[in-house]
């Protein structure tokens, strides 16, 4: 591992579990669920768990709280995608009552609901939600280019970095809007350039189910926008927001 390996040290479970808390602290304070379910904690498991534990409740009465006990990873031992994860988790919500009698836990006055095989039969197919296709693209475009600069001093030094390790940013999210329920919009900044782009996504496939395409939009745009190929996407509309729309819906 390199010296700044932010892995270094840690556990393969411990890596795993902080990518899971990456995955769902954003329901600390945000619904995971239509209702008003959110998230209390996640307990790493203790050597005699099967697992890790979200810990959810209606975000005014701690008496509500219960624990579901789900996995780290799904048959085949890997990691499972962020869309197809939360999913799953909220299907274990909506279906509590199916998961059997609830248990105890050692440390802390909830109930644990053992989620983990059905949580398994439901995370190759979840049911995906609109909100989910829009927040896919958000995910996969965000972390590519990090907080902007402060000064120009800090994005000189930023550059400067980006030329000795060969690994500089391409783009940086600055915006999105869902436009309607078949597409959403993202605004990008090439950084070779300067320009903002739209770059519109498919939210539902043909059939009008939710598309998940928008996962690999950090794949899909970068490599067209590298080979020039972007170009042959131009959408013949306005927007004051961007230099110009690409239609990207037959790709993400």
């Amino acid at each position: 591992m390199v010296e700044d390996d932010p892995t270094a040290g840690l556990t393969p479970r411990d890596v795993l579990l902080e990518g899971l808390l990456g995955r769902l602290r954003e329901f600390v304070a945000s619904p995971l669920t239509p209702g008003s379910q959110v998230l209390r904690g996640l307990l790493p498991p203790a050597e005699r768990d099967r697992g890790p534990r979200a810990v959810l409740w209606d975000g005014l009465d701690l008496g509500t709280s219960y624990a579901l006990e789900i996995p780290l990873l799904d048959d085949d031992g890997e990691e499972i995608p962020h869309d197809h994860f939360i999913a799953a988790l909220r299907a274990c919500i909506a279906q509590r009552a199916a998961l059997g009698l609830p248990f105890p836990d050692e440390a802390f006055a909830v109930p644990v609901f053992d989620a983990r095989r059905h949580f398994l039969r439901t995370v190759d197919a979840p049911p995906l939600t609109l909100a989910d296709a829009v927040y896919l693209p958000l995910l996969s475009l965000g972390p590519a280019s990090g907080p902007a600069p402060v000064s120009d001093d800090v994005e000189e030094d930023a550059e400067a970095e980006a030329d000795e390790d060969g690994d500089g940013a391409e783009w940086r999210l600055l915006g999105f809007m869902l436009v309607d329920e078949r597409y959403a919009r993202y605004y990008v900044r090439w950084t070779e350039t300067g320009e903002v782009w739209g770059l519109d996504f498919c939210m539902r496939d043909e059939a009008g189910t939710v598309d998940s395409r928008g996962g690999t939009a950090d794949m899909i745009f970068p490599a067209l926008a590298s080979s020039h190929d972007l170009e042959r996407f131009q959408r013949p509309v306005s927007d004051i927001r961007c230099q110009a729309v690409y239609d990207l819906t037959a790709w993400c």
